[in-house]
């Protein structure tokens, strides 16, 4: 709780008249809005879709296959009969985050207008809803690779494997076509060749009767950990294969890359320092659940006489699908 006796004590008397007091919250959300890296996360919302599913218990997503190609038919033959069909249902339920700040009567009396900005309650737990926010979605990369029985904030795809897996059900198992398939790929540093093989997966993943999906070749994010972002761009942005004596053209240039990076893949708060990952940027499976928006709320205790500013919000991230993304866990 803020008493008078506790921050509010700097800011009071003779040294009110020479302290300056610098808000970190409004610098950090001020300097993550403001990363090139970042642009394509927090200002277009196509990485991680926001969907609204407000005032709802529960919101279900199933897809539903195409049918198959048309087949020849001989002249008086019954035209072949086809069908299409649902594919795995992914079940997501709320999950309520909040936060809370007491101020006593007494410090908010006493203290210096001067310095209400840097010590407005409000404003630093929405600094705090938007980074959990964000620390939410980079972390459903994060555990790509792992179980997420027990994080409360994510949810898979309803096929029963992880996000990132060599072996994802085809719902309907059709004569020719595979059983299962992969969006995982051997794991190993940023090369022209590795990126190839990534984008060979998404070229190559198919509905669930069968039929091609070619995914990737359009815009694509490439999302990588902050230890990662010099070796994405000399593979992406680069006229000539790095570190190659023979001059190799870079063929992944300029080829429809949005870079995306975050402290929140870093080893450090959760993530890797080596994984990384390509996302179609027209049909990214990753998705941001809202619940219920963020609420700001403020009221007075009259038992103890105390400001109360309260934030929450419902929500989880997951994926919808796992065709449009495909995963490296690095070196």
């Amino acid at each position: 709780m803020i008493t008078s006796k506790s921050i509010d004590i700097l800011l009071r008397g003779v040294r009110a008249e020479f302290a300056v007091t610098i808000d970190q919250a409004e610098k950090q959300l001020a300097s993550y809005n403001s990363n090139v890296y970042l642009d394509a996360t927090n200002k277009t919302g196509a990485l991680f879709e926001e969907v609204g599913a407000y005032g709802k218990q529960r919101e279900e997503a199933i897809q539903v296959t195409g049918v198959n190609e048309l087949q020849p038919t001989e002249e008086a033959q019954e035209f072949i009969a086809a069908d299409y069909v649902p594919s795995f249902i992914t079940a997501v339920e709320p999950f309520l985050f909040t936060r809370r700040v007491k101020v006593t009567r007494q410090s908010a009396e006493r203290r210096d207008t001067k310095y209400q900005k840097a010590l407005n309650e409000a404003a630093k737990l929405q600094v705090a809803a938007e980074n959990t926010r964000a620390r939410h979605k980079f972390s459903r990369l994060n555990y790509a690779f792992s179980s997420i029985a027990s994080v409360k904030h994510l949810f898979d795809y309803g096929d029963g494997v992880y996000l990132a897996s060599a072996s994802h059900p085809t719902k309907v198992v059709v004569s020719g076509s595979a059983t299962v398939q992969s969006n995982l790929v051997t794991a190993s540093d940023i090369t022209p060749t590795s990126i190839e093989s990534m984008i060979l997966v998404l070229q190559n993943q198919t509905d669930d009767i069968g039929e091609p999906m070619p995914m990737g070749g359009g815009m694509k994010y490439f999302c990588v950990p902050p230890a990662k972002v010099k070796r994405a761009k000399e593979n992406i942005e680069s006229e000539w294969v790095v570190d190659a004596a023979n001059n190799n053209v870079n063929v992944w240039r300029g080829v429809g890359w949005i870079l995306v990076s975050s402290p929140f893949l870093s080893a450090s708060n959760g993530g890797s320092n080596t994984a990384h990952f390509i996302i179609d940027a027209m049909f990214s499976p990753l998705k941001d659940v809202m619940f219920r928006a963020v609420t700001n709320e403020t009221w007075f205790d009259q038992n103890v006489k105390t400001f109360v500013h309260d934030i929450s919000f419902e929500h989880k991230v997951g994926a919808y699908d796992w065709r449009g993304l495909v995963c490296n866990a690095g070196a």
